[in-house]
């Protein structure tokens, strides 16, 4: 990320404070004053401040659109909860507030600083160029690509997926910027033994076989074996730390800093996202949303906590996200909120 870029994080981000704090009851005189002052600074400021409102002024009014359209489905609730609603912290006062109506104060004060954080992270809410402009193959939302590499190795991107491809006379290297990828490598006795090796940054999985599935997300990965052996290690920067060897029907899930206990796996239930499905058993909703994000543009925003942890079981035909998104609201009795087709809130 360059200066520019931090820059405008920044930017938004007290943008994104500004707003909350004025949802929840106004701003006192010293506060009006402060953000007067703000905005005074740069037209930057001001064109943050505004798109803000106006951002916000967009989600009050989808409020009053129709209901979504419920659908059959074998999906089923796990783990319903009535926990209320926990919002980020934020300041109150007593002076100007923009005009709200139709939901309750603290689910718009979440749903505005999630709406803000949105801004910053992507601006036009459609990805990270930058990941597509540096990686040799990659995937849009939505699209699954088959690709054989020099040495015979078939790989099957995922939808929203970037990877890099960097072999030479010692290894064949993966880098998996991020998304979903399917491996089926050659073995190394057919490549000139050459180890066949995968990279998430965080950790490596070196195929000590030929078949194996990679689902990387921002904060974590997880390794499926489907045929032969896997060996998984921790990396954090360095030589590895820590490792494993997995079998098929097992996998692990890491992060940068923890390698997890193994668990078995069902190789239809790997491969599903192949057949256009996603299927979940008891699976945080935070994570069933960051399946979903890769099947259409734009964000999909979890505005608190306790929304976020609930569990979500059923299949899924992937062909239309929404849809899925609409059966999920229902069944675990939370609402959602599309603000344009760009970005779809739910709390």
């Amino acid at each position: 990320m360059n200066q520019t870029q931090q820059t405008q994080e920044s930017i938004d981000l007290c943008a994104a404070n500004w707003v909350a704090r004025m949802i929840d009851g106004g701003l006192n005189d010293a506060e009006q004053k402060a953000l007067d002052a703000w905005l005074a600074q740069s037209r930057s400021h001001q064109q943050a401040f505004a798109d803000a409102n106006h951002a916000l002024a967009m989600m009050d009014a989808s409020l009053f659109s129709d209901g979504v359209n419920a659908a059959q489905s074998s999906m089923h609730e796990a783990d319903r909860q009535n926990a209320e609603i926990r919002p980020f912290p934020v300041i109150t006062g007593k002076g100007k507030k923009p005009p709200r109506t139709g939901i309750g104060k603290w689910a718009a004060i979440a749903m505005a600083a999630c709406l803000l954080i949105a801004l910053f992270s992507g601006r036009v809410l459609m990805g990270d160029p930058a990941l597509v402009w540096g990686a040799d193959y990659h995937t849009a939302p939505g699209e699954i690509r088959a690709i054989t590499l020099d040495d015979g190795s078939k790989i099957t991107l995922g939808p929203d997926s970037a990877i890099d491809v960097k072999f030479s006379e010692q290894e064949r290297r993966i880098e998996i910027f991020t998304g979903l990828v399917d491996f089926q490598a050659v073995p190394m006795e057919n490549a000139g033994d050459r180890p066949f090796v995968v990279s998430t940054g965080d950790g490596i999985a070196r195929a000590l076989g030929t078949r194996f599935v990679i689902d990387k997300f921002d904060d974590y990965a997880s390794v499926s074996v489907l045929q032969h052996n896997v060996k998984v290690s921790l990396t954090n920067g360095a030589p590895p730390t820590k490792s494993l060897v997995l079998s098929p029907n097992e996998a692990v899930r890491y992060s940068r800093y923890s390698l997890e206990d193994i668990y078995p796996v069902n190789s239809d239930r790997v491969l599903s996202w192949q057949k256009g499905k996603q299927i979940f058993d008891r699976v945080a909703l935070r994570e069933v949303v960051a399946e979903f994000s890769r099947y259409q543009h734009g964000k999909i925003l979890i505005a608190n906590e306790a929304v976020a942890r609930k569990r979500v079981s059923g299949v899924f035909d992937m062909s239309d996200p929404q849809v899925g998104l609409d059966l999920i609201a229902t069944e675990l009795s939370i609402r959602k909120v599309s603000i344009t087709p760009l970005l779809t809130f739910l709390y």
